[in-house]
């Protein structure tokens, strides 16, 4: 997966915080669960529109209020093995608290861009 568009645009990180909204509290969950039995301190929920093979549906599409995206469960140490992340080093520098804030692969038309998006409140 190539990461040719650095940047999603504000429409596309519009939508994507408003189906994130849906599905937080699982995802949530899910990244405790990584951490606590110790499969990684760095989970990372990927996004797509397709299946992919480097994760675990969580998610998927109309699951739950409507949702528009798939959500799948990995890690660092998984897409650093299927080269989807290149620099453990870097990655881990600019990992954010997960307990504030879910890390996001979002993989769309053969782009990948990976963001953090703080959970919503309660």
């Amino acid at each position: 997966m190539d990461n040719k568009n650095d940047e999603l645009d504000y429409k596309e990180i519009g939508k994507i915080t408003s189906d994130f909204i849906k599905v937080s509290d699982q995802l949530k969950i899910t990244n405790q669960k990584i951490i606590e039995k110790n499969f990684s301190k760095y989970p990372i929920i990927i996004l797509s529109k397709e299946n992919i093979h480097f994760g675990t549906l969580l998610v998927d599409f109309n699951e739950i209020m409507n949702n528009k995206w798939k959500y799948f469960a990995s890690y660092l140490e998984i897409l650093y093995e299927k080269k989807i992340i290149s620099n453990i080093q870097a990655f881990k520098e600019n990992y954010k608290n997960y307990e504030e804030f879910c890390c996001l692969l979002v993989a769309e038309n053969n782009n990948s861009k990976i963001i953090f998006i703080p959970y919503p409140e309660d």
